[in-house]
């Protein structure tokens, strides 16, 4: 018997060795911090905490060069950073994602946003006709309704300065539902919603186990009280998924029968998948949920981040807000009376311009990570199975290689002469390659609607930015982001 448990303790310890001996090697070969064998770069992520991650990578490349590592443990990571690397990283079908996005599982299932191979596959085309232009020009209507409740809700502050998340999110969390789901939450009229808190939470306590490798093991997690709450919050979504979900699926059934009600309701993301077949066979109402909560997860809270810095800008650089404006009151005259129609913003083309330099500037998804699954070459050096690859798009958007004085604001940089000098993949805001974001269209239609309602109606400006909280706010998901702005009515 001993005999059999050393062999099988010397083979485990072989296989281990070699294995491991192929990513130490590559590891030694890249520029990085020094590191404590077994341990790795404990030195230096037991000072790094979420709201530093930015500028502490951003600090190494500037450092080590365009690509280094780092250890966790064993675990070898390698931050890429030139456009080739992206690209490559991002085509290579062979690269799964990396481990710490399956966290998300308990939450968005096998939506998506962490699915893989086939599954991945066959759920993106199903999806595809949801994001049909004709489907997206249909939402203007119902987008415009609730942000005319944003905006009538500002203009009661008569004035007040407010942090300007606590109004975005209800109204970006109701637009988002009410398009995807054909179900109006009201969370802009009732702020307790027990699934706005519920939102909030579960986000919160993803992020956090996210970044925090002392709670990556499962067994360590799932004896924690952060376990406890996350099940008891995500318990609280997928009820009322589940029961919209089946509102919707009963609408759709009476439809059928009555053809008069076709024209009640637009058309959304939840009537593709209820009515979509993959291999001959209808989506489980758990395929739908995942596909659901990861459409609602991944939306709100980046299109949340992202017109807050919007906002943000505009209030900071008055010149710019007034060009936008300018551009805005000269289509306004050319148009009809249902401006903003999809038509009107395709030709607001400053800004559009500015809002890419926003989301380059505060880059919303900083990165993004990518794990080996056999030999791969990326960007020219060969990667063996095991090794994570960050995406760093922060830093691409901050290269001055790349863009000239890339941490000053300059929306003109985005103009069709100089974005077409970028190489590609230098400017990724919604990732690229296949994996491309599916709604990117999508929010970027919500954004300039709420661009022009919000402009129209009040001139922005800021009240004393805490710009640490708002790059702490730019990692770590808070609710509040510290950009407190005066809407003053025009």
């Amino acid at each position: 018997m001993s005999v059999v448990l050393v062999f099988f303790i010397v083979s485990a310890a072989a296989y281990f060795l070699i294995h491991w001996y192929k990513i130490f090697l590559c590891g030694i070969r890249l520029p990085g911090p020094w590191s404590v064998p077994c341990l790795g770069n404990v030195q230096f992520i037991a000072k790094l905490k979420p709201e530093k991650l930015l500028y502490a990578i951003h600090s190494c490349h500037e450092k080590y060069g365009q690509s280094f590592r780092l250890w966790l443990g064993p675990q070898l990571w390698v931050f890429l950073h030139s456009p080739q690397e992206t690209r490559d990283a991002l085509n290579d079908a062979t690269l799964k994602r990396a481990d710490s996005f399956q966290m998300l599982n308990v939450f968005i299932g096998n939506g998506l946003l962490i699915s893989e191979g086939k599954d991945w596959e066959l759920h993106r085309k199903a999806l595809g006709p949801a994001f049909h232009p004709n489907i997206l020009n249909g939402f203007t209507h119902t987008i415009i309704q609730h942000v005319n409740i944003l905006v009538d809700r500002l203009r009661d502050l008569d004035s007040k300065s407010i942090e300007v998340s606590e109004y975005l999110f209800p109204c970006l969390m109701d637009t988002i539902i009410d398009t995807s789901m054909g179900k109006n939450l009201e969370t802009q009229n009732n702020l307790n919603h027990s699934y706005t808190h519920a939102f909030h939470r579960t986000r919160e306590l993803l992020f956090e186990r996210m970044v925090n490798p002392l709670l990556f093991p499962d067994l360590v997690y799932n004896n924690t009280q952060r376990s406890k709450d996350l099940a008891k919050y995500i318990n609280i979504i997928h009820d009322l998924m589940d029961s919209v979900i089946k509102e919707r699926q009963e609408f759709l059934e009476q439809e059928g029968k009555h053809t008069e009600l076709a024209v009640r309701k637009q058309r959304c993301l939840l009537d593709t998948l209820l009515t979509a077949t993959i291999e001959q066979k209808p989506l489980s109402l758990k395929e739908i949920r995942d596909e659901v909560n990861t459409f609602v997860f991944a939306g709100v809270d980046t299109t949340t981040a992202a017109m807050c810095f919007v906002l943000y800008c505009l209030g900071k650089y008055p010149q710019e807000q007034q060009k936008v404006l300018d551009e805005i009151y000269s289509i306004r005259r050319e148009s009809s009376d249902s401006f903003p129609n999809t038509s009107d913003l395709n030709k607001l083309e400053y800004l559009d311009m500015f809002i890419r330099e926003c989301l380059r500037l505060y880059t919303i998804v900083p990165m993004t990570g990518r794990q080996t699954t056999k030999t791969t070459k990326i960007g020219g050096r060969t990667y063996p199975p095991g090794v994570t690859l960050w995406i760093n798009m922060y830093g691409l958007c901050h290269d001055s290689q790349l863009y000239e004085e890339p941490f000053k604001f300059k929306p003109t940089r985005f103009n069709r002469l100089e974005y077409q000098r970028l190489p590609k993949f230098a400017y990724i805001p919604f990732s690229g390659g296949p994996h491309v974001c599916i709604g990117r269209k999508y929010a970027l239609m919500i954004m300039k609607i709420m661009c022009v309602r919000i402009l129209e109606t009040f001139e922005l400006t800021l009240t004393h930015p805490n710009e640490k909280l708002i790059l702490m706010s730019q990692m770590t998901l808070k609710s509040k982001t510290g950009i407190n702005i005066i809407f003053k009515a025009r």
